[in-house]
């Protein structure tokens, strides 16, 4: 028994000498490491708490990168913790190398040199947030540098930037084109208010600095600090669009093909020597009026803020940061041999007027390709449109060869094949006094288009109304003509009700119009089915050409015998049989033999460009 009481007795102070080994064990293990060595560690924290202390973040070239040094900060704390919390010296060893490393990645990033190229493809551009909309509302300046890559266009035109908004008109626009023209355009109350420079102000392969001053009332615009544009008209502001740099809002196709940086918009409007005096002067973002300012001179990803911190630009489409401008390297050994091939071609034509012959025209028509192609071999900076244009200059031989002379029932223009376009007829001819449009039209069909325009110049023309949704009351409510005129009190003309035209028929549309009664009257078949009182002459167009079979809308049918008159036919002489000769006859397109894809008329005075439609002969 005493046996048994003893071993109790030493289990007992055994299990309280345990507890006291654990506790203490587990003291130790929270304990400082106080005699480890920490003086290396200690030494790159101080380095690292210098870096922080002294380093300037932001989104120049040269610039910490946004957030680098909250991210070195928390290595800091981690290597104060780490010393603390080691029970062995490899601890600090590691802390070390590691404290090291990060201090190498936080000097190395770094804001690099990089600026936005745009390139031409469709949505492509820089969005700038909502909210600079209400900047654009009073006075304002924008002012950005540009280095155009080539000046050649993806659809009409290359926008620096834009606002622009259709319906209600509004915004503004700067765009340039192939030809170095530079145009600024705002929205008003009264449609679009342009103005322009000659051809060649706009440069490829050189920096230029664009500057647009808004007053509201009055517009300048500057390049390289020198004023080339300005007008007077009452802007509207396109409350429901993006602004956009490098493209637009509206038409999205409008993409340059260029670097930009340096964007600055400024409430007011700044002086001709505050531009001029300040093209490439540093800002910092502290500037007295300046709203906005994106240097774009580093790559900070898809989206980031300005130097304010106000607004956002977002990158769209296919955008590559660059550290300098591209060199351009081509291969031209494609189109060098497609010139030879049809060179080649040429010299085998013989034009004639009998069946079967090339139409006379075709030579000066492949000369004209030849000299287009060389031009391009010179002048275009892009493969993609060397390669484009090879491709479509061996095509055009089979084109050739698929229109020799014939007898034809007109022209046809298919809506559902996307390469046709209309005809084209240059230069284009907007009467002043008394006028006769006639023509013949066979309408294929109305259904898949809202309006197909049978002619059009850009002020007047005439369309004819179709169905997108097929259902009997579309059908019953198709077939109307709209003689549409712009002669300065919006859009105007004499109308015809639904079904007026009907599917493969043949039929005779004309307007009269008479100055001096300043009435217009729409006929089909020789009968009136429509007038307008109290409306003038059209505008004259800014357009260069007149189309049959398009404009805004293409139709989808048959063509042919176009007329324009400097006088009021009578109706009893609408679609008479004329010889191209007679007095007050302007423009007479017969279109009953093929001629080619470019022909002139009777007059000799126009030029018809068949823009991807096709003859319709008769066959045997």
């Amino acid at each position: 028994m005493k046996a048994i009481k003893f071993n109790i007795k030493m289990l007992s102070y055994l299990a309280v000498f345990l507890m006291v080994f654990t506790f203490g064990a587990c003291d130790d293990d929270n304990k400082s490491a106080g005699n480890f060595e920490t003086t290396s560690l200690e030494a790159l924290i101080t380095e690292a708490e210098g870096l922080i202390a002294t380093s300037v973040e932001g989104i120049n070239a040269g610039d910490f990168k946004p957030g680098a040094k909250k991210e070195l900060q928390e290595v800091v704390d981690w290597a104060y913790w780490r010393i603390e919390n080691s029970d062995k010296q490899e601890d600090i060893a590691d802390a070390a190398v590691k404290m090291q490393r990060y201090i190498d990645i936080f000097k190395a990033n770094t804001v690099a040199l990089a600026m936005p190229w745009i390139q031409q493809e469709d949505g492509t551009g820089i969005q700038i947030s909502d909210n600079i909309k209400p900047v654009f509302a009073e006075s304002f300046t924008i002012e950005t540098q540009i280095y155009v890559v080539d000046l050649a266009v993806l659809d009409y035109s290359n926008n620096i930037f834009a606002t622009e908004q259709d319906g209600p008109d509004s915004g503004f626009v700067i765009r340039y084109f192939s030809d170095g023209v530079i145009h600024l355009n705002v929205g008003t109350a009264d449609g679009w208010k342009e103005v322009k420079t000659e051809a060649g102000v706009m440069k490829s392969g050189e920096w230029m600095q664009i500057a647009l001053v808004n007053e509201i009332t009055s517009q300048k615009l500057y390049v390289n600090g020198v004023e080339v544009l300005s007008q007077t008209a009452t802007y509207l502001p396109g409350v429901d669009k993006d602004f956009i740099i490098g493209n637009g809002p509206t038409w999205t196709s409008r993409a340059i093909n260029g670097i930009v940086k340096d964007v600055r918009v400024w409430k007011g409007a700044r002086t001709a020597s505050e531009i001029a005096d300040n093209k490439t002067a540093a800002l910092d973002g502290t500037e007295a009026n300046l709203e906005m300012f994106f240097p774009l001179s580093a790559n900070l990803g898809d989206s980031f803020k300005d130097v304010t911190g106000n607004y956002t630009a977002a990158v769209k489409g296919k955008v590559e940061w660059v550290s300098a401008p591209p060199v351009i390297i081509l291969d031209k050994s494609k189109l060098t041999a497609a010139i030879k091939e049809i060179s080649d071609f040429k010299a085998t034509v013989v034009e004639g007027e009998q069946d079967g012959d090339y139409p006379i025209g075709t030579i000066a028509y492949i000369d004209g390709l030849i000299v287009d192609a060389n031009d391009a071999l010179e002048n275009e900076g892009r493969q993609a449109k060397l390669d484009e244009l090879a491709t479509s200059l061996t095509g055009k031989i089979a084109l050739i060869n698929k229109m020799l002379v014939a007898e034809t029932d007109g022209i046809f223009i298919d809506h559902d094949n996307p390469a046709a376009v209309g005809l084209r007829i240059t230069p284009n001819y907007t009467p002043q006094g008394d006028y006769t449009v006639e023509f013949n039209v066979k309408v294929k069909s109305l259904f898949g288009y809202g309006n197909g325009e049978f002619f059009n110049n850009g002020t007047y023309g005439i369309w004819v109304d179709g169905y997108t949704e097929l259902s009997e009351e579309n059908v019953l409510g198709a077939g109307g003509l709209w003689n549409f005129t712009d002669a300065g009190s919006g859009w105007q003309g004499p109308k015809a009700e639904a079904l007026t035209m009907q599917k493969d028929v043949w039929q005779h549309v004309a307007i009269v119009h008479d100055n001096t009664a300043l009435t217009t009257t729409l006929y089909v078949d020789g009968v009136a089915k429509g007038v307008q009182e109290d409306i003038g002459a059209p505008n004259v167009s800014g357009w260069g050409e007149m189309w049959l079979g398009n404009g805004w809308g293409k139709m989808d049918g048959y063509m042919k015998d176009f007329r324009l008159w400097d006088v009021v036919r009578d109706a009893a002489d609408l679609d008479a049989v004329i010889d191209g000769t007679e007095t007050g006859l302007n423009v007479y397109f017969p279109l009953n033999r093929v001629r080619g894809v470019k022909f002139a008329d009777k007059t000799g005075n126009y030029q018809g460009d068949m823009r991807g439609i096709s003859w319709n002969v008769i066959e045997d």
